[in-house]
């Protein structure tokens, strides 16, 4: 029997690949690898692209030639999946410390702490005249309703603390506050806005890495817990349906940052192509929109895996103090006590004591052998 040929060697390479590495690897490269044709086969880096030549070359293909593709594709794929990391990094915002990039660095932070400052000020301002604007409702309201004779509400005027705010609310429900709804809708957009920011000294010079870096501060933080800390050890012991969540949002996050890089890519490698080509060096907008978008897309899947990683945490922290062999709290006052010390442990100290208790002989702690001791939230 004849060995089999090239092409179909990549094509049944290409069948055995598995899923996560064909989604988040074969689709940005077979972009790539695409694009990358259709500009060399209408030659043009000769100045305007003859879509005709193109045509026919790429028309012209058969099984052999599209198999050739294939296997350029899966190789490209292959280079450029364990770069997956350096590129999810490069745009988070971890570029080196050289003098260009602690320039850039301070550059895109000072750019993103300054954003900041005008959602606090626009949030500010929105609430002034949302409030204004219900006071003077409220009062209009009052004054209507002592005209008709009915005194049986407390002057407006002389509300403060939570009254105040209670009678504010209750206005906002009113018909003659629709106006206002837009008003009140802007306002309440502005905390999720901000969310997305870690404090001022953990800023990063990306929407990415701001996004990721608010995550991190964030989950666990009610049980004292170090996200970045205890995500390893979560992964060896949560069941598999929990890791398959995960996975399944990590995906999402590292198919956008690969489409977005790749994209940049390809704009950069368009420009080159049509440098020449007057009107059609605009053809580049096109991967350039296409980055722009799966970027936007890696924000919003960064925010969404994180969100898991913190529910994951949640449903599995017991297991996680088992599987240590320390003391299962029965409060969460003694659970964020107990965790201080257990992450001073994780990271190394050699001061700290932290109090073990060791499974039954013959009953090999497992993670999920001890019982949940009752009144443990």
């Amino acid at each position: 029997m004849a060995a089999p040929s090239l092409p179909d060697a990549a094509v049944g390479l290409g069948s055995r690949i598995g899923r996560y590495f064909s989604v988040v690897s074969v689709l940005p490269a077979l972009f790539l690898v695409v694009w990358t044709a259709a500009l060399v086969t209408s030659n043009a880096w000769q100045g305007r692209p003859d879509l005709g030549l193109m045509a026919r070359r790429l028309g012209g293909l058969n099984l052999g030639g599209a198999a050739w593709l294939i296997l350029i594709t899966i190789l490209v794929a292959l280079f450029l999946h364990p770069l997956q990391l350096g590129m999810t990094r490069l745009l988070e915002g971890y570029w080196g410390s050289s003098r260009l990039a602690t320039v850039l660095l301070r550059l895109r932070i000072t750019r993103y702490r300054r954003r900041l400052e005008r959602l606090e000020d626009r949030s500010d301002a929105l609430e002034e005249r949302r409030d204004q604007e219900l006071d003077r409702l409220r009062i209009a309201a009052y004054e209507a309703a002592l005209a008709e004779g009915e005194d049986d509400e407390p002057d407006p005027a002389k509300l403060t603390g939570s009254k105040l705010d209670d009678s504010r609310e209750a206005m906002l429900e009113t018909a003659e506050a629709e106006g206002l709804s837009g008003i009140h809708a802007a306002r309440a957009a502005i905390p999720r806005a901000r969310s997305r920011y870690p404090v001022v000294s953990r800023m990063m010079p990306t929407r990415l890495g701001n996004a990721l870096r608010s995550a991190e501060d964030k989950v666990g933080k009610q049980y004292r817990l170090e996200v970045i800390k205890t995500a390893p050890h979560i992964a060896l012991i949560a069941p598999e349906s929990h890791l398959n969540y995960v996975d399944d949002a990590r995906q999402q996050l590292d198919t956008s940052a690969r489409l977005c890089v790749v994209a940049l890519v390809v704009t950069a490698e368009t420009v080159a192509f049509l440098l020449t080509g007057g009107w059609w060096l605009l053809l580049a907008l096109g991967p350039y929109f296409l980055a722009y978008i799966a970027y936007r897309a890696s924000v919003a899947a960064a925010e969404q895996y994180m969100g898991i990683i913190g529910t994951v945490l949640d449903l599995n922290r017991f297991k996680l103090y088992e599987s240590l062999h320390v003391n299962l709290p029965r409060n969460s006052y003694e659970e964020r006590s107990s965790n201080l010390r257990l992450m001073e442990l994780l990271n190394g100290s050699t001061e700290v004591s932290v109090l073990y208790k060791h499974p039954a002989a013959g009953n090999p702690g497992t993670g999920a052998t001890p019982s949940t001791p009752p009144g443990t939230p």
